[in-house]
């Protein structure tokens, strides 16, 4: 677990009240007041969303009918925020009826918690959700842990695949570059003694000996390994020329 991780689940989860009856909000407080929780309140819709804005809270107790504007509408722009889309909302009504509940849990509310309000209901309600989102919250760290780790794995891997694709390289043109020269050594001896031997016999032999074909063939030969031992010296200023 890491560090943000931990402070996260020793610090106090914070409760966002909203109701706009005060004897509402002192009830809730006085019922949630352990010590196990820090507080927010919130009278209206508009001042809930401010309160938002300045610190997200692990969970808000929401009233469904206020004066500007209802706990519905509330619960609307907080789920379209994605700062605030995760914050569970638990709505608090006087009405029980069927068709209101599916419209909060449809907008985004994970439960209800009915007026006139019942200590144990609300104190295990907000237990349990205040417990279920930091659950989220450490699933939500450890996987962002977990991409990261993902991530400097992955390029620590394309960075060993580059130093193997540079030594590869490198051991590949000394490789080339000693049978270039290997070659062009082996290859350049015998041509070395052929010119010899071609230059002996044009010196020691009567060129009226040869007949104008032979002496034609003769030239061809001599320009031929010329034109041989030059290419040949290229590819040996070539294999020089990898390091």
């Amino acid at each position: 677990m890491s560090k943000k991780s931990d402070e996260k689940m020793n610090a106090k989860p914070l409760v966002l009240l909203v109701d706009d009856i005060p004897e509402n909000i002192q009830i809730l407080h006085q019922i949630l007041n352990t010590g196990e929780y820090s507080f927010a309140i919130a009278s209206n819709g508009e001042e809930t969303l401010q309160l938002v804005k300045e610190k997200i809270p692990d969970l808000i107790l929401l009233d469904v009918m206020m004066g500007d504007m209802d706990g519905f509408e509330v619960c609307s722009r907080l789920k379209k925020d994605p700062k605030t889309a995760d914050v569970p909302i638990v709505f608090l009504t006087a009405k029980v009826e069927l068709e209101d509940k599916v419209t909060g849990l449809e907008l985004g509310a994970v439960d209800y918690i009915t007026k006139p309000f019942e200590a144990a209901e609300v104190t295990a309600r907000v237990h349990t959700h205040i417990r279920l989102k930091q659950t989220m919250d450490l699933v939500k760290d450890c996987n962002m842990q977990l991409n990261e780790n993902l991530a400097e794995m992955l390029h620590s891997f394309q960075e060993l695949q580059r130093s193997q694709e540079k030594v590869a390289h490198s051991e590949t043109q000394e490789a080339l570059k000693h049978i270039t020269s290997d070659a062009s050594h082996e290859i350049n001896q015998p041509l070395t003694v052929l010119q010899g031997y071609l230059e002996l016999l044009k010196e020691t032999v009567d060129p009226g000996c040869f007949t104008n074909a032979q002496m034609k063939y003769m030239d061809r030969m001599e320009n031929s390994l010329k034109k041989l031992m030059i290419t040949v010296e290229t590819f040996r200023k070539c294999s020089s020329g990898l390091d």
